[in-house]
């Protein structure tokens, strides 16, 4: 089973790939609420497209190893909304 950042930043990666680089920013909230993430305090909706920036900044063109690097710079951003909602999936 996969944790939750792993599963947004595969989610940002494809949002990022389809729209040629460019995520809207409307959909942000969506997609945190979708995987279960919440944004740390002080922390803002921008701060998750600088994440992503940061993780593409000397990545190789190799998506596995984009995502990896998105899903390390989204734990900075970001945490578990709801615990008992992944700890149940960790369980099944």
């Amino acid at each position: 089973m996969r944790l939750p950042q792993e599963l947004f930043a595969e989610a940002l990666w494809l949002e990022w790939f389809l729209h040629y680089g460019n995520v809207c920013e409307e959909k942000l909230p969506d997609l945190l609420r979708r995987y279960n993430l919440k944004l740390k305090k002080k922390k803002t909706l921008d701060d998750v497209k600088l994440a992503l920036g940061r993780a593409f900044k000397n990545t190789p063109c190799v998506s596995s190893k984009q995502i990896e690097r998105i899903a390390e710079e989204i734990d900075k951003v970001c945490t578990i909304a709801n615990w008992e909602d992944a700890v149940a999936k960790y369980k099944a």
